[in-house]
């Protein structure tokens, strides 16, 4: 009975060790995590699913965008909506420069989620759409809204009637 004790305490004491350890070396060792935002995109029932990717013209489009502030303070955030296609896209470092279709703004306090429905009426036809919500923010710094490179897009074609 004793060895069963030993072995159960020996055991108990590396994983009390192990666990420490483990802690210690995320505390000093591994960087803190990077302040970012984040933007997701949901249709109408608010899942990340079944988006409407083929329409005809006139068509309504409902759908649902959720950003997120993992910045570390407040932020004001701007959601832009633009109808891009494989040349107008944006990138992590470049806004598209198709025509902004509306825009969306509100301040999002620090680990908030800003959920808000964009409803859009398709009137052009055309194939190979990129239905693009662009990510930006006030820099205070700058004093100035600012591409935070982040964004999400739907690749979408409006078909006549």
């Amino acid at each position: 009975m004793k060895k069963h004790t030993q072995t159960v305490l020996t055991i108990l004491m590396f994983g009390i060790v192990f666990a420490t350890g483990t802690l210690l070396v995320s505390v000093w060792i591994l960087p803190p995590p990077q302040p970012t935002p984040a933007i997701a995109l949901l249709n109408e029932n608010m899942e990340a699913r079944n988006y409407p990717t083929n329409v005809t013209v006139n068509t309504n489009i409902t759908l649902n965008i959720e950003v997120y502030n993992f910045m570390g303070f407040v932020q004001y955030f701007y959601v832009r909506t633009k109808l891009a296609n494989d040349t107008t896209m944006a990138s992590t470092t470049t806004q598209s420069p198709a025509s902004l279709l509306q825009q969306n703004e509100r301040i999002v306090s620090n680990g908030g989620i800003w959920r808000f429905p964009v409803q859009l009426n398709m009137t052009t036809p055309g194939l190979n759409y990129r239905l693009t919500f662009e990510l930006w923010q006030y820099d205070s710094a700058l004093d100035a809204i600012t591409y935070t490179g982040v964004w999400v897009h739907l690749p979408l074609n409006v078909t006549g009637p």
